[in-house]
């Protein structure tokens, strides 16, 4: 039974990290959003370095992205694994 708390315990800890996660990846989005709207008006093909910068901003918004959709799915995991080991007994 010990088990199965432990694993409750580690399954909110990387919930906990995932929300985080998710927080970081929603905001490099929406500064590639913004500045993707921004440089819209210009046109594309003319902003020259503001292209580079919409590159290397994408590249920031995807990696976070990524660790916040696997940090949730492990969370899950963990999660079922505690079901699966028995009820809390306090």
């Amino acid at each position: 039974m010990a088990d199965a708390e432990q694993l409750r315990q580690a399954a909110h800890r990387v919930e906990k990290w995932s929300v985080g996660w998710t927080l970081l990846s929603l905001a490099l989005w929406g500064w590639f959003g913004y500045r993707l709207l921004r440089d819209d008006d210009q046109g594309y093909g003319t902003q020259g370095e503001d292209g580079n910068a919409l590159v290397g901003i994408l590249a920031l918004a995807v990696v976070p992205t990524i660790i916040a959709a696997a940090t949730i799915v492990y969370a899950q995991v963990l999660f079922r694994l505690a079901r699966q080991a028995g009820p809390v007994v306090e």
